[in-house]
């Protein structure tokens, strides 16, 4: 025969055991946003030097012989601008997961000594007042890096160029959104 004891143990068991496991999954998922790379770090370790690596590969350049058409040639080449597009590409999906900008205690932002660049703060908090914006423009960056990757596919040169013209319109926009110094433009002489 079993006691009330006995059966309120049986009974409780499972939602123990259950309890217990949601309690571990709620505890886990704070950890994990700060596991997360920084927007910082993603910059850095992924979207920087694919974009850097895109727009090194391919354009006109003056030479003291007159102007040249720099462009991959070889498939050693084009698999190289695959690469870095690849990198390009999954950098900014990553950014578009909300997760902490870095600097301020995390590592220096980039240009973090130029007058009146904003703190990780203040960007942090311009991302949480819209998320949706930064994530759409994580987008539009990612969506340069697809046009980097067509092109590329299919060895475009002309294309690779335009698509680094839209990377670097993307960069530009958020940067000027979210990191560069809020001051009236300075007067051009």
């Amino acid at each position: 025969m079993e006691t009330p004891a006995l059966k309120l143990r049986r009974l409780m068991g499972p939602a123990v055991a259950v309890g217990c496991a949601l309690g571990i999954l709620s505890c886990s998922q704070p950890s994990e946003r700060k596991n997360l790379a920084t927007i910082q770090q993603i910059m850095d370790e992924a979207v920087d030097p694919g974009a850097d690596g895109l727009w090194g590969s391919v354009g006109d350049i003056e030479t003291a012989t007159g102007p040249e058409h720099k462009a991959p040639h070889s498939d050693a080449e084009w698999a190289k601008d695959e690469a870095f597009a690849r990198q390009l590409i999954e950098g900014a999906a990553q950014l578009e997961i909300q997760r902490p900008v870095g600097g301020n205690g995390h590592g220096a932002l980039a240009d973090a000594s130029t007058p009146g660049i904003r703190t990780a703060l203040q960007i942090e908090g311009d991302i949480k007042a819209d998320p949706k914006r930064f994530a759409a423009a994580a987008e539009r960056l990612r969506q340069g890096g697809l046009l980097a990757q067509a092109a590329i596919r299919k060895r475009d040169s002309t294309g690779l160029i335009e698509a680094g013209a839209a990377i670097d319109s993307a960069c530009e926009a958020c940067h000027s959104a979210y990191w560069y110094p809020r001051t009236p433009p300075l007067a051009l002489p």
